[in-house]
């Protein structure tokens, strides 16, 4: 929340793209104009750069690209840099709502080189508890409407194809999810693994013959 006002989704967004590199205008246009998930117009973008940069949230500087067409790059500033940690690391709604898993993905993207990864697995497991808890509370209830409907002889095979599919969706979010932790799991341990200590051969061949034993030499020459 900044200045009484709770940002935006897309505002978190830009924020996520800047913080990746910094970012005009027009870049941040292009980039969503090439993702089909997301549009956004010049009316919708460079009003949200001015409320994040009068709120503290972002920079701006001017960047001479050709003499006479001065443009605009924006930075992350301390600010918006943990407004942006703190949004990354909250636990999505687990819905079945389009927008709501979109942004999630966006947050694990943004997540990458930002959050330790310790962090990533335990938002990962958070998010699959919240999908198990709505995945449990939406079969009861799709189980007790398909019951009511059944009893009152108006089953309808539309509205069971439905729900299946949500349920579907979830089970493939499910998946994915898993996925996700077990592979960050495994970049973790392998960053952990000690790595085997290989003598030079070269520096073997440089070190002097050892001395022999004083025993050794009396033996050479007992009887």
């Amino acid at each position: 929340m900044t200045n009484g006002r709770e940002l935006t989704p897309l505002e978190y967004l830009v924020m996520g793209l800047i913080s990746v590199k910094p970012q005009s205008g027009y870049s941040i246009m292009s980039f969503f104009d090439e993702d089909a998930g997301w549009s956004a117009s010049p009316g919708t973008i460079y009003p949200i750069l001015k409320r994040l940069e009068k709120a503290e949230i972002i920079v701006g500087e001017l960047e001479m690209e050709i003499e006479t067409r001065p443009r605009k790059v924006y930075t992350l500033s301390p600010l918006g840099d943990q407004l942006l940690n703190d949004w990354l690391r909250e636990v999505p709604r687990a819905v079945s709502s389009y927008e709501q898993r979109e942004m999630a993905k966006w947050r694990f993207q943004f997540m990458e080189g930002r959050l330790p990864k310790h962090e990533i697995l335990q938002w990962l497991e958070n998010y699959l508890d919240a999908l198990r808890i709505y995945d449990f509370g939406r079969r009861v209830f799709q189980e007790g409407t398909l019951n009511a409907m059944s009893e009152l002889g108006q089953m309808s095979v539309h509205r069971q194809l439905i729900m299946e599919a949500t349920l579907l969706e979830n089970n493939t979010l499910r998946t994915w999810l898993e996925m996700a932790k077990a592979r960050i799991a495994a970049t973790m341990t392998s960053e952990m693994r000690p790595v085997p200590y290989t003598p030079d051969p070269k520096s073997m061949r440089d070190e002097p013959a050892p001395l022999p034993d004083e025993d050794d030499e009396l033996g050479d020459f007992g009887g």
